[in-house]
């Protein structure tokens, strides 16, 4: 069962994006005082799917004067049908134990399931019409193309087997036309749509969600900037350097 994704068609471009973080906005009941950290996101085309990596480092700073740092690896791929997903996660950080495990996940018309690496006896079950990231990203891209405002789904992105699967709402803004800068070179665009997403525990009950990701998309789904919030403070991602990466031949 192939899904209606268009996500071999679509007009998502193959890039490597790096942005500086920085803290927003902080509540005086927060412990985190100072955010500074890089990351480097690569959107890969293949020939039947998506690979993507994100690495990053972050360091926070706390009330008391502490300095944590988390450094963190993400790597996914997603076939073009929507069926398949696997991620490989690496991460470790001055307040945690590192991490280090790989998954995967099946979908068919009625659902399906996640397995992971550090779990052999669990199995995270995917409902019906559960999305996978880029499947996602082109819903939520097609929805501004049409004019929809608003899409709910299940998503499941990759972590560890609690966090793994989040309900979701996105409330998509109107078309800004805002010319991209020189840095962006031939894969800046004429504007973007402003695009919240709020992530949920797939039970939860409460109005608040786990966070919630802002940001300015362009048409070929390249994103200027995003902000990251997480209730008490934000961190800011801003668009340091852009650069394409090359499509595969495929017969």
């Amino acid at each position: 069962m192939a899904f209606a994704s268009g996500a071999a068609a679509t007009t998502i471009m193959p890039h490597r994006a790096f942005y500086e973080m920085q803290l927003g906005i902080a509540d005086q009941n927060s412990n985190v005082q100072t955010v500074s950290g890089r990351s480097a996101f690569t959107l890969g085309r293949e020939c039947d799917g998506w690979r993507s990596n994100e690495d990053y480092v972050i360091e926070f700073g706390a009330q008391e004067g502490n300095l944590d740092r988390v450094l963190s690896r993400f790597e996914s791929w997603e076939a073009d049908t929507g069926e398949m997903y696997s991620f490989d996660i690496s991460e470790s950080s001055s307040f945690q134990s590192a991490k280090d495990f790989t998954g995967f996940a099946e979908l068919k018309s009625t659902g399906g399931n996640a397995y992971f690496s550090m779990a052999d006896n669990v199995a995270v079950e995917l409902p019906k019409n559960t999305y996978f990231p880029m499947r996602h990203l082109n819903a939520i891209l097609d929805s501004a193309k049409s004019g929809k405002k608003i899409l709910a789904a299940s998503v499941f992105t990759g972590a560890e087997p609690d966090d793994a699967l989040l309900s979701t709402n996105t409330v998509i803004g109107s078309w800004r036309g805002d010319p991209a800068s020189d840095e962006m070179g031939a894969l800046g665009q004429d504007g973007y749509w402003p695009v919240q997403v709020a992530y949920f525990k797939p039970a939860a009950t409460a109005a608040e969600p786990e966070y919630e990701i802002h940001f300015a998309i362009q048409p070929n789904g390249i994103v200027r900037r995003y902000v990251i919030d997480y209730g008490d403070f934000t961190i800011i991602a801003t668009l340091l350097k852009l650069e394409s990466v090359e499509m595969p031949a495929c017969s």
